[in-house]
Formats: structure tokens, C-alpha cells, sequence
């Protein structure tokens, strides 16, 4: 039997040398070690391990823990030989208390079977302090510790400056260990990797002591004997494992795992969720139940989805907060940008005034459109969903020298509206310096309200409407079926005013009617025949807005 020097290095001194051939060190585990040393003649549990590893078999690390058996096989070498050195401590005698567990001179007297009490020479200390309290409770507790030993553990300043092994939720999370003497950043961290752990195995728990200084879970099944609890730790405030009785004692797998709340699927599966954010909700469900092997609902799977773009994204209130510093940011790296922010009154007293709209013309937009672009903007209004469900964007797209589309001013708005429209036209025309409107023409679909607001602060514009409303709008009248849809649609492409009367007397043709609600229209509006040559320009749709509309669904959702 030997024993180990600890200054002023590690040194093994006596014992015998064993080995043991086949063992597997994958599932080596702290059971096998003490197997081992009663095989060796160790007849109780007060003896310790030493690994000895390293290139030159020069360094030293205690194995008291599963976690530190488990970790041998990372410390193999290549001729596939283990060095464990076994220690019995009850070589060694107490000391007096007085002196602080400090082991020195000749305080330390060495007992071996039986023999005379002799001094060891040198002063050099035979046992680290740290090892003594790790592995015997200086209470005289074991290591499942009762809520009401919860003080004294919080008091004890030992378990402050000694490095226990430490949950690491970057490489740890999908797969996370359990295992006495564990620590876990916080409460939040050490719950995350219990469920996880559990959910993997088809087991559901209850948690049962869930406050700021303690955390306990027990096996759903009231006949199991699993348990698990964590006790905060003093200064950094982390917790760590006390207790862990691991075997379930009940076989069967749980399908129905009340463990599995939508905030766990969140979490689980928040990077496939960011690469995917069109996961079809059903799809998403069955890809969950099948890689959790649970019934998961189509209520979790929404629920989840949506917790899991908010985690992404970011919560709503907290990016109102700071929506100034995102304006006077703008601002600042990229001068001659148009931000304006309004608020309104907030219906609680003493409350800070609450967002109402917004209106955003980057510089390079304005510029480029004055530089480059044709003198026709296309103005539309949209829902906004999600958090902002609501609310709506109004938006002003151009056309550049090669017919693509020209993002050039947005706002965010409570309601589409006069108000808003006059609001949103008044400083895009500061921004685009229009000062002869006849210049330019505004495309819309022929809102009753973006008319007004025309009229208002643009009464010398250009109008234009879109063919395709204004079919809608036809058919609603009353002028239906497909040949009076194909006359109107001749009209509206005709090139001369020769070729445009022609089409009005084929449509006179067909229902006089529909040509005294057409003639309420001004041609200006809706044929090319009479179109502003300024706009160089002939399209009869406002498929500009719509194809920004449609090119913006993610952001809008």
C-alpha cells in the first residue's frame, strides 16, 4: 500500500503494482475503480485514485468523481496503458484543528498497519487540503444533502475556492451530463439541462423545490426513486449538484412528456427554426414529435415557432425602447437620411409617450431616384402582422432606366388614412425637392383617401390608376363577362386618341352604360392614349408596389 507525497511535486511512494487486462475505458465508471481495489486487497470505501497521464508521465489528477472516470479516456495513450495509483487515507492521522487542515513538520504522523507512529522527515505535506474536503464532508454528511443542511453548505467556505467540474452550455446543450459535484451557471441553466437530459431518455419530472437557492426535481412516476437537486453556491452564485439518484425505476417511456412545453421545443430547436423560418407549422410538429419521440400538438408547435422568433428577433417593447438611438445611429453614419418619428399622448398618467408612426427616405434612395429614375412613383398601402398586426406600411417604389423596381421612402403607420397619407406625402416631397408637380405622376389604386390627401398636397400632380382596380371596380358596377373585360382593356392600351375613341364605340356597343361610368374617369388616368409624356413611362399597372409588396412577406409577417 502506498501513498502520495504532495510538495514539493507529486510523488508516488510504495505499493505494489497490478494490472488488469480488457478493460473497456469508454464505460469505465467509479464503481469499477473501487472493484478494483478490493481486488487489491482495499477492504473499505476510504481509499482514493490517481491518474498519472501526460506525454512524459509527469502529471498528476485526482479521480473521485463518475464525471473525472469518465473523462480517463481522454487522456489514453497510444500504447493503450492506464496508470491509476490507489490511496488509502486511513494512513493518515488527524491533525488538530488549530491547524487549518495545514498537513506540515512535524504535525504529520504516518500510521501503516499496525506499525509505530513515526515523523515524516522535510515537513512535506502527504494529502492536499482540497482533496480531504472533497472527499470527506467535514459535517460528517454525505453527498445527498437535506434542504434543511442548506445553510450550512451556503456558509462554507471550502466549496468557494474549489474547481468543480462546470456544465458548458455551448458544447453541453443538446446533450448535456448529469452527475454529482456538477456545476451549472444558474438556476435557469441547471433546469434546462435536467429537462433536456430527462426528455431524451422518454422521462417526465416535476419540479418540486424551485426557488432562488435551490432547485429539486423528482420522476413524474410518484414509485420512482429518481431525483436531482442543485444548491446555490456562494459568491458567483452558481449551483451545484448535491444530489442525484439517476435509475428510473419504472421501464416504460412516456409519450405524452409533460416536460415538453412549447418554451422547451423554443429552445430546442432554435437554430433549425432560424435557418428555416418557413417551416410549415404542421411539418415543424411532425419533425418535433419524431426527433423527441413524444405527441407534440399543432397549439405547441405555433406556440413554439413563435417564442422561438421572438428569442430571434428580439421582444417588440424592448425595440420601441430604442428606437430613437436606431434614428440618431442612422443619422450619424450615414448623413442626409430622412428619419421622422411621431408620438402620442400615453393613456397612463406618468407614462412615457408611445410610438405612433414613422417615416424613413434613406439618401442613397432619394438620390438615386433624382439622379437616374423615371418621374413616376407607385404609392400602395399593406397590413403589417405578427407583434405590429395593425398597423400598415405605406411605401413610394419608382422605376430605374431599366424598368426595375426603385425602393425610395416607407412609413409605418396606425392607419391608412387621409390624415397619414397628407402626413407621408408632405415629407417625401422635401425629400424628392418635387417643385413642378406637373413633371411628375403618382400611380395608385385609387384610394378614396390617398385621393384625398392627392388633392390636399398634391392638387397639380399627375394621376394615374391601375387598370387592374379599376377593372375590379368595373365589375362591381355591375359590367361584367369577358368581352366588356376585353374592351376595357383595349381602351386602356390604346396609343393614339384616334385608336382610343375607336375602342370607347366598341364598347358602346356592348352596353352604353358601361361608357357613361367610364366617361366619369378622366382618360388621363387609365389609357395611354392621354399619358404625360414627363413620365416616359406607359405601364398601366401598379405592379411596382406589388412586387415590393410581395418581395417584403417575411418582414411584414
Amino acid at each position: 500500500m502506498g501513498l502520495m507525497k504532495h510538495q514539493p511535486s507529486k510523488t508516488y511512494v510504495g505499493g505494489m503494482v497490478d494490472y488488469f487486462d480488457y478493460v473497456e475505458a469508454k464505460n469505465l465508471n467509479l464503481a469499477d475503480l473501487k472493484q478494483m481495489a478490493v481486488m487489491c486487497g482495499y477492504m473499505n470505501d476510504s481509499e482514493i485514485f490517481w491518474h498519472k497521464f501526460g506525454k512524459f508521465s509527469d502529471r498528476w489528477r485526482l479521480v473521485s468523481t463518475e464525471v473525472e472516470t469518465l473523462s480517463i479516456k481522454k487522456f489514453i495513450s497510444y500504447d493503450s496503458v492506464v496508470e491509476l495509483y490507489f490511496e488509502h487515507l486511513d494512513s493518515y492521522i488527524e491533525v488538530d484543528s488549530d491547524s487549518e487542515n495545514e498537513l506540515s513538520g512535524d504535525d504529520v504522523i504516518l500510521e501503516r498497519h499496525g506499525q509505530k507512529k513515526q515523523s515524516f522527515e522535510d515537513g512535506r505535506k502527504l494529502i492536499n487540503d482540497k482533496v480531504l474536503r472533497k472527499l470527506s464532508n467535514e459535517d460528517g454528511d454525505s453527498d445527498c444533502v437535506d434542504s434543511e443542511d442548506q445553510k450550512s453548505l451556503n456558509g462554507d467556505s471550502h466549496n468557494e475556492c474549489f474547481h468543480f467540474p462546470k456544465h458548458n452550455p455551448k458544447t453541453e446543450a443538446k446533450h448535456p451530463i448529469l452527475a454529482l459535484e456538477y456545476t451549472f451557471g444558474s438556476r435557469e441553466e441547471f433546469k434546462n439541462a435536467v429537462s433536456i437530459h430527462e426528455v431524451k431518455v422518454g422521462k417526465s419530472i416535476r419540479w418540486i423545490n424551485n426557488d432562488g437557492k435551490r432547485a429539486k426535481a423528482k420522476c413524474i412516476n410518484l414509485d420512482c426513486k429518481w431525483v436531482i437537486m442543485a444548491l446555490v453556491m456562494h459568491p458567483d452564485k452558481a449551483f451545484h449538484n448535491k444530489t442525484y439518484d439517476s435509475k428510473h425505476t419504472h421501464k416504460r417511456w412516456n409519450h405524452r412528456n409533460k416536460t415538453i412545453t412549447s418554451s422547451f421545443i423554443a429552445r430546442m430547436y432554435l437554430d433549425a427554426i432560424s435557418q428555416n423560418r418557413e417551416w410549415k407549422r404542421s411539418d415543424f410538429r411532425d419533425t418535433v414529435s419524431v426527433g423527441l419521440k413524444a405527441h407534440v400538438t399543432l397549439a405547441q408547435a405555433r406556440k413554439a415557432k413563435k417564442k422561438t422568433l421572438a428569442l430571434i428577433d428580439g421582444d417588440v417593447k424592448e425595440q420601441f425602447s430604442i428606437l430613437w438611438d436606431y434614428c440618431f445611429e442612422i443619422g450619424r453614419s450615414n448623413p442626409g437620411n430622412s428619419m421622422y418619428m411621431k408620438l402620442t399622448q400615453n393613456e397612463m398618467p406618468n407614462k412615457p409617450y408611445r410610438f405612433q408612426r414613422i417615416y424613413v427616405c434613406f439618401a442613397a434612395c432619394k438620390e438615386g431616384l433624382k439622379a437616374g429614375c423615371r418621374k413616376i412613383l407607385g404609392l400602395d398601402g399593406c397590413w403589417l402582422k405578427g407583434q405590429m398586426y395593425g398597423y400598415q406600411l405605406l411605401t413610394a417604389v419608382g422605376l430605374d432606366a431599366n424598368n426595375n423596381i426603385f425602393p425610395v421612402a416607407y412609413a409605418v403607420v396606425e392607419k391608412e388614412t387621409r390624415e397619414t397619407w397628407s402626413w407621408f406625402l408632405t415629407y417625401l416631397i422635401d425629400d424628392l425637392e418635387i417643385n413642378d408637380q406637373a413633371d411628375w405622376t403618382f400611380m395608385s389604386d385609387k384610394q378614396k383617401d390617398l385621393i384625398e390627401a392627392f388633392n390636399e398636397v398634391l392638387p397639380s400632380i399627375s394621376h394615374r390608376f391601375c387598370v387592374r382596380h379599376l377593372h375590379n371596380n368595373f365589375k362591381r358596377t355591375g359590367f361584367s363577362g369577358s368581352s366588356l373585360k376585353c374592351a376595357l382593356w383595349a381602351a386602356a392600351s390604346a396609343t393614339t386618341v384616334e385608336f382610343f375613341n375607336a375602342r370607347i364605340n366598341n364598347i358602346v356597343k356592348l352596353d352604353v352604360e358601361a361608357v357613361v361610368w367610364l366617361k366619369e374617369k378622366e382618360p388621363t388616368e387609365w389609357s395611354k392614349s392621354h399619358f404625360s409624356p414627363n413620365a416616359k413611362c406607359d405601364i398601366l399597372l401598379n405592379n411596382m408596389c406589388e412586387l415590393f409588396n410581395s418581395m417584403i412577406l417575411d418582414a411584414r409577417d
